[in-house]
């Protein structure tokens, strides 16, 4: 038997956070990713999940996703003096829309997100535009929130309130059908 990482302790709670909400349908999980990349030696953990049909008029999917990367597992498993300021993960979250925004949409919607993350948090947006000679074009708009530091196993609670936290996001930042 092995003593579990934060990174996995994390993950656990995350996963289970996310998953207590799809079982009471507030949300629908569609997308999970956990990921070992051995040539980096890191972990990462990402859910995604949209609202249920009848709430939401467009697709707007919203993601949690952890990371550790070598330096965060290695201070926290090797029995070393290591400043345990790398013990840890960093968190983002994604909400994702199906279309481009436009400057005023976008800064209101970052307005929003403020109000729900608070203004301590990283957040940015990205639009972007895929063009295929055989369909129209795909737009998409992107933000992210980041917090700009390690959450740790201690602050482990907290990933049930970002999972609140992202589904308000989401119902916030509905755009009109």
């Amino acid at each position: 038997m092995f003593d579990p990482t934060a990174f996995e302790n994390m993950k656990v709670v995350l996963e289970g956070a996310v998953y207590d909400r799809d079982f009471l349908g507030d949300i629908l999980v569609i997308s999970r990713d956990d990921i070992v990349n051995l040539s980096t030696m890191s972990r990462s953990y990402k859910i995604e999940m949209e609202l249920k049909e009848s709430m939401a008029p467009i697709s707007i999917s919203g993601a949690i996703e952890i990371h550790a990367s070598l330096q965060n597992l290695s201070s926290e498993l090797l029995d070393s003096n290591m400043n345990e300021t790398h013990s840890g993960c960093t968190v983002d979250v994604f909400i994702s829309f199906p279309t481009k925004l436009d400057a005023v949409r976008a800064e209101a919607f970052l307005n929003d997100l403020e109000k729900i993350w608070g203004d301590q948090r990283i957040i940015t947006v990205k639009t972007s535009e895929t063009v295929s000679k055989k369909s129209e074009p795909i737009h998409s708009s992107v933000f992210k929130v980041s917090f700009g530091r390690l959450v740790k196993e201690e602050q482990m609670e907290d990933l049930e309130d970002m999972v609140e936290y992202l589904i308000q996001s989401i119902q916030a930042l509905r755009i009109p059908g």
